[in-house]
């Protein structure tokens, strides 16, 4: 009799093991990289609510967040930039503890990466909102080689993170300047959303296409001299990239 409730209480105590392994296993560490869009730098210069943070919270409400972090995450950010940060282990303080971006993409389960639109504006010449059209036929050489270094970026990110990648495409930042600009610049997006999602799909990450969404919704960008969404902006790029979490990553 003494044998069998030993034998009950052990399995019971390997039984309560594995359930809080299976529970531990389902929490996702999270962490956002790229540039002042993974930020959350709102319209008028300063930095709020971004879509990493109401990704972070959603999984936070599910009781699925082990960690997040968009600490990485810098302003004006290129694909280089963020190349180097990688090979060079930046590091932050977090919780008054050093942690380098190697250690995080190695503990990561998911990435988001918003990053590129600073390399093709430094190249086409879009300084405070305004663009020369004389650049348009060269941006396309740009925008091949922004995916050059995007392809090269993903590669190293994959020596150390395993797990799921999301990157977030392009919205045209210049429609609500000018309906002449949004004619004229739509076909290059189209075409730098269609080459990011082809490196990602390589590279076995998703992509978010969030260019319909902008267009059709020119109030997310209500600055008509800023390039950055509101907060409505930001939340609606959450619940693209929440919906694919749910959809491919916790099911």
């Amino acid at each position: 009799m003494k044998l069998r409730i030993l034998f009950l209480s052990g399995l019971a105590v390997v039984i309560i093991f594995i359930i809080y392994l299976i529970t531990l296993d389902k929490k996702i560490y999270y962490i956002a990289l790229g540039d002042s869009l993974a930020i959350g730098q709102n319209p008028y210069g300063s930095t709020g609510y971004g879509y990493s943070d109401y990704v972070s919270n959603y999984l936070d409400q599910k009781e699925l967040l082990d960690f997040y972090t968009k600490g990485f995450a810098t302003s004006g950010q290129r694909v280089i930039d963020l190349i180097q940060d990688i090979e060079e282990n930046r590091k932050i303080e977090v919780n008054d503890k050093s942690l380098g971006l190697k250690t995080a993409l190695i503990k990561a389960d998911v990435v988001t990466i918003s990053i590129g639109a600073n390399d093709l504006f430094t190249q086409m010449g879009i300084n405070d909102m305004t663009f020369n059209l004389e650049h348009k036929d060269k941006a396309y050489n740009y925008i091949d080689e922004i995916n050059e270094n995007l392809d090269k970026l993903l590669k190293i990110i994959r020596i150390y993170c395993k797990e799921d990648i999301i990157i977030v495409g392009y919205y045209n930042p210049l429609a609500k300047l000018s309906s002449h600009y949004s004619r004229e610049l739509e076909p290059l997006f189209l075409y730098i959303n269609e080459k990011t999602k082809e490196i990602a799909n390589h590279h076995h990450a998703y992509f978010i296409d969030i260019y319909d969404i902008f267009k059709e919704n020119p109030e997310y960008l209500p600055n008509p001299l800023d390039i950055h969404p509101s907060s409505a902006g930001y939340e609606v790029i959450a619940t693209l990239i929440t919906s694919l979490i749910e959809r491919e990553i916790i099911n």
